[in-house]
């Protein structure tokens, strides 16, 4: 049941496609074959949304949720930093364009599900504006660059998603996830079992392309965090569901249950506390929605809630074994990884944490110039770090960023107070049609709501709002919102058909059983 609908042929094609694009990075990385190596993706990507629109899609979540920041390949075209990002969006929007002018499809405008976003692109409008005028057109535009992936909702719109293109998208969002993991937990065992003179090409690699923040809390235990690692959240919400559905026995809940191992340890080793923030926040809304929509009994909800928790314990475990293997020579130990994970759980007066309060009453100042239209996108506000990268650069601490860590006031702050409004409007807007449509499966109801909750609590402390990941994943749930066409009547007779049809196909294609086999 849990194979079929996760681990189908797209998955592996997903997985496969996301390690060899990783390995031409490795390959091509600060030589003169990058921008051939962007010329190659960005044809092959065209040609694929041509053929089939969704295809396009598909490729761009998948670049989208597997790599942080999208910059694992990049050149540069007059004088002009084009990143691996930037052309797989061209190319899908270069294809959808093609698209539309020889009508093969048409402009998505009767489709409702654009118009939660309206209020939003005024926001992004005006601190463009402002950003542009105030700001300098370089810095608003390399500050808000990211809200032009909202553009995807175009050709996302028009897409006809049926059941067995949604199944496919899930499948891609878990390739995604996969090598997330994959990378993540690979990261760790490199840089807990070489020494650092071995290191050092892997280091800048993955700093230079931004896929990730190696970062050495003791003397054998590095952090592992990618941005991208958001997906791997996201996932544990959309497969936590089936440990209380019905139709699964003990078996597959079992294997189920060492699924979310790998999960819950990819979750762990980011040591991030805005994760975990969000997660608890998440989980708030996990727990009702499953007895609302699942009403599991109580010897269910007991087995279920066991088989999760052992989950996350025996995923500290696999991280212990991965620092502890001997081959070829370990440089952590247990005690370094406990303590480790106890202050990161315990210590409140790290210098993050210091570093994101002396920003705060900064932030408000900066704020309180223009809390109507925002100061655009580019600004920069100016406050004190205890971040010893920082010290060693400005020993006085003084540090001026436009990057900033409290997420919501960021939005009041650049685009001014409609942008945090339009953001709370949209996931209202989303919220409601996630609820009370009752014909998607009630785990996939479950999963996506709890990941929504989780997203826009995360962005309270880690910015994933302003960022094509959390952009990218508010984007990634339409096609799992039923599609209300403005101004359009139907005959009774096709009425009565599309009736039957969604009897036969709700929403999402039912996970395989038995039964349908």
């Amino acid at each position: 049941m849990i194979r079929e609908q996760w681990f189908g042929k797209t998955f592996f094609v997903t997985l496969g496609t996301l390690a060899v694009g990783f390995l031409l990075a490795i390959g091509v990385f600060h030589n003169l074959a990058e921008p051939f190596a962007l010329a190659l993706i960005g044809l092959g990507i065209l040609v694929l949304t041509i053929w089939r629109l969704e295809f396009g899609l598909f490729a761009a979540f998948a670049e989208l949720f597997a790599n942080s920041h999208g910059h694992l390949i990049e050149a540069s075209v007059f004088d002009f930093p084009l990143s691996l990002r930037m052309t797989v969006f061209l190319a899908v929007m270069l294809g959808w364009l093609i698209l539309i002018i020889g009508r093969k499809i048409k402009l998505p405008l009767k489709d409702s599900r654009w118009l939660p976003f309206l209020p939003l692109f005024v926001a992004v409008a005006i601190g463009l504006i402002i950003g542009f005028k105030e700001n300098g057109v370089m810095a608003a535009f390399d500050d808000g660059n990211a809200y032009f992936s909202l553009a995807y909702l175009l050709p996302i719109l028009s897409v006809e998603w049926t059941a067995l293109r949604r199944r496919d998208l899930l499948q891609v969002f878990a390739a995604s996830a996969t090598w997330v993991i994959i990378l993540s937990l690979g990261l760790l065992y490199e840089f807990t079992h070489f020494p650092g003179w071995l290191l050092s090409q892997s280091y800048t690699f993955i700093r230079d392309t931004r896929t990730g923040e190696l970062t050495k809390m003791t003397a054998g235990i590095f952090r592992v965090f990618l941005q991208a690692q958001f997906s791997v959240v996201v996932l544990a919400f959309l497969l936590a569901p089936f440990m209380w559905l019905k139709e699964i026995n003990n078996k597959t809940r079992f294997w189920l249950g060492l699924a979310l191992v790998p999960v819950a340890s990819t979750i762990i080793i980011s040591l991030s506390r805005s994760f975990w923030v969000g997660m608890m926040a998440g989980i708030a809304a996990l727990i009702p929605l499953i007895f609302i929509l699942i009403k599991p009994k109580l010897k269910k909800t007991g087995s279920a809630i066991g088989l999760s928790a052992a989950s996350g314990i025996v995923g500290i475990i696999f991280i212990v074994l991965i620092i502890l293997f001997p081959l070829p020579y370990k440089t952590g130990s247990f005690s370094e990884f406990s303590l480790l994970l106890s202050s990161r759980t315990t210590d409140l007066g790290d210098a993050a944490i210091s570093s994101r309060w002396n920003l705060l009453p900064e932030l408000w100042k900066e704020i309180a110039v223009s809390p109507i239209v925002g100061s655009g996108f580019g600004e920069e506000v100016a406050f004190k770090t205890d971040d010893p990268r920082v010290l060693a650069i400005y020993p006085d601490g003084l540090w001026r960023t436009s990057a900033l860590e409290w997420g919501w006031l960021e939005l009041w702050l650049k685009m001014g107070i409609l942008g945090p409004l339009a953001f709370l409007w949209l996931f209202g807007v989303l919220l409601k049609s996630l609820i009370t449509d009752r014909e998607r499966q009630a785990w996939l109801t479950i999963g996506l709501t709890s990941a929504l909750v989780m997203l826009f609590v995360t962005h309270i402390f880690s910015p994933y709002l302003n960022h094509p990941i959390g952009l990218g994943f508010i984007l990634f749930i339409l096609p799992f919102l039923e599609a209300k066409k403005k101004l359009i009547t139907l005959p009774l007779s096709e009425k009565s058909f599309l009736e039957k049809t969604r009897q036969l196909a709700p929403g999402l294609a039912a996970p395989v059983t038995k039964q349908n086999n």
